[in-house]
């Protein structure tokens, strides 16, 4: 929950978030989070080294639709099988945006990587970045945690790569024209 009031704070107004579980219930009232979580975890008693799937949406003024999907608490040895974070959003620049939500994920969900991409980037990347491919994806900004921050190879732009006080690095600026670029993207995917 502490979560999603972040982002509203990133967005800028209350957003009021729902479960699909749970049409028409705002999950802000603390006994409809309770039962969201709680019902997640009931549903999953059969396979629980599969992971609590969790989905969450809302609407607002600035950000039109944005979504988050999750699979948590998972700890199958199946590649096929991982926890996940995806949070998706439109209507809001994503300039203004993508920073500020990164770093709220990156503090909250402590992640092995993260990154903010688009459709497009995806979709010129696919070569070097299939879907499926373990590892991190690159973005047009990207998180590495201090562990997989050690194995970045050499030559990269300092202006491009900002050390976090975890260790953890974020590559591309978010300022400017500072994101990567498809190319960058490319090159650096192919270099990790």
């Amino acid at each position: 929950m502490a979560f999603l009031t972040a982002l509203d704070g990133v967005a800028g107004e209350t957003l009021g978030w729902s479960s699909p579980r749970l049409p028409g219930k705002v999950i802000a009232e603390p006994a409809i989070a309770l039962k969201v979580i709680s019902d997640a975890f009931q549903r999953n008693t059969d396979a629980p080294h599969l992971g609590v799937t969790q989905a969450y949406d809302a609407r607002g003024k600035r950000v039109e639709d944005v979504s988050i999907t999750m699979t948590v608490g998972g700890y199958s040895d199946s590649p096929n099988v991982r926890n996940a974070f995806v949070l998706k959003w439109r209507g809001a620049d994503v300039g203004a945006l993508a920073v500020p939500i990164l770093r709220r994920l990156v503090s909250v969900w402590d992640p092995d990587w993260a990154a903010v991409t688009s459709r497009t980037l995806m979709r010129a990347v696919a070569e070097v970045q299939p879907a499926g491919k373990p590892g991190p994806k690159v973005g047009h900004l990207t998180y590495l945690s201090a562990g997989r921050a050690q194995a970045l190879p050499g030559g990269l732009d300092d202006k491009q790569l900002e050390t976090l006080d975890d260790g953890g690095v974020v590559i591309g600026s978010g300022e400017g024209d500072g994101f990567l670029s498809v190319e960058g993207a490319t090159a650096l995917q192919r270099r990790l």
